[in-house]
């Protein structure tokens, strides 16, 4: 794949920028790398060469447009990667300027494909001027309907295009959950302010046995691909019928590879597809969430009783102005609450945090509260001098 124009830095219009996906803050880099080639660039490719340089997935143009045309390395890079323990996806490029054709393209590229398997997308190379020059609605209508047909055959759609086209040129609330391929080169991160799937970094790689005849092969970061997963909580006790929500912290920043939630008895504790824990019964049970790339993360749950109450060993504190303290409420016997809800009467004389640390502001008396997640409720009076 060769871009037409180097692309430069840019100021965003934010008038223009239709509903892109939420914005990574930090620059990005991935250790699943790879390499996408065509028989225009690449010629044949020694793909066991490309695999122990450390390179795992590869993109290979498969067509440009409809029929006849084929890339003419296509069987073999196909092939080839496979065999060497590469995972491969495939490009197509674009060459129409209506929905209509860009289903017929979309159609030929499945043809092409005959059912083999992919481990990466089917990314669509939207870059040529032709494409643009019915405005961004007309654009976006291609990128869909090709799309539509792609995902209809059970692949998984992308869109590739440069950072400044993909900023401007699409309306992605039309394009929710297809994978964006960006491509911006000589630049620590890229302007694209949308979370994107893959990073094309630079037209200018040496890549040995993947090189044109101008020593140059494209390399790309992958963020499909998770390297680790945290989970909010390792550990956590529960009342029956409580939940709780973990979240997944997947390396590298921006990785977009799915999580799937599993525990090991649903009877004491589910979790649903966004890691929402409920309890069920009285029990230890592990959560498991693991990414499409295999790492996996565990959370062990204990679930108790539900608290017939809730109490302090006092019903007032006095406090100075300035001081703090740290409430440590009691529950019945064998029970437990995660979540416990503090609030102040008065903010201004006394404030609570989220844990129950109190902290004495001036003068005067505040009520703080303390509910547990079934509604079990006690409160102190503070008073601070």
């Amino acid at each position: 794949m060769r871009l037409t124009k180097l692309i430069k830095s840019f100021a965003l219009c934010m008038c223009l920028v239709l509903a892109l996906p939420s914005h990574q803050a930090e620059a990005k880099t991935s250790r699943i790398k790879g390499i996408d080639v065509s028989g225009r660039y690449n010629g044949v490719v020694d793909w066991e060469s490309v695999a122990a340089q450390g390179y795992t997935y590869a993109m290979i143009r498969i067509a440009e447009g409809q029929a006849p045309d084929v890339d003419s390395q296509f069987e073999a890079n196909y092939a080839g990667a496979k065999a060497a323990g590469l995972k491969v996806g495939v490009y197509h490029d674009c060459c129409i300027r209506t929905p209509k054709d860009a289903v017929l393209e979309a159609n030929y590229c499945l043809e092409l494909l005959n059912a083999r398997e992919l481990d990466y997308p089917i990314a669509y190379d939207i870059e040529k001027d032709g494409s643009f020059l019915g405005g961004i609605e007309n654009t976006t209508a291609i990128a869909k309907s090709y799309c539509d047909v792609i995902s209809a055959a059970g692949y998984i759609p992308m869109i590739y295009s440069t950072a400044s086209h993909l900023t401007k040129d699409f309306n992605w609330e039309k394009l929710d959950g297809i994978k964006i391929w960006v491509a911006h080169y000589g630049v620590e991160e890229t302007t694209f302010p949308g979370t994107y799937d893959m990073w094309q970094y630079t037209d200018k790689g040496s890549v040995e046995g993947a090189n044109t005849d101008k020593g140059y092969c494209d390399l790309n970061y992958s963020f499909l691909e998770a390297e680790s997963i945290t989970l909010s909580e390792d550990t956590s006790t529960l009342g029956l019928g409580e939940t709780i929500s973990l979240n997944a912290d997947l390396s590298p920043i921006g990785c977009t590879d799915s999580v799937q939630w599993t525990s090991s008895d649903e009877s004491i504790a589910s979790v649903d597809e966004n890691g929402v824990v409920t309890s069920l019964a009285k029990g230890n049970v592990t959560i498991t969430a693991t990414t499409g790339s295999g790492e996996t993360a565990e959370a062990s749950i204990t679930v108790k009783k539900a608290p017939k109450s809730i109490s302090l060993s006092f019903a007032s504190k006095k406090l100075s102005t300035g001081k703090t303290f740290q409430l440590k409420p009691l529950l019945s016997s064998g029970s437990a609450s995660s979540q416990i809800i503090y609030k102040s009467s008065n903010k201004s004389v006394a404030s609570v945090s989220s844990m129950g640390k109190i902290k004495a502001k001036k003068a005067g008396t505040a009520i703080i509260s303390l509910t547990t997640f079934n509604g079990k409720t006690t409160t102190v009076k503070i008073t601070v001098k």
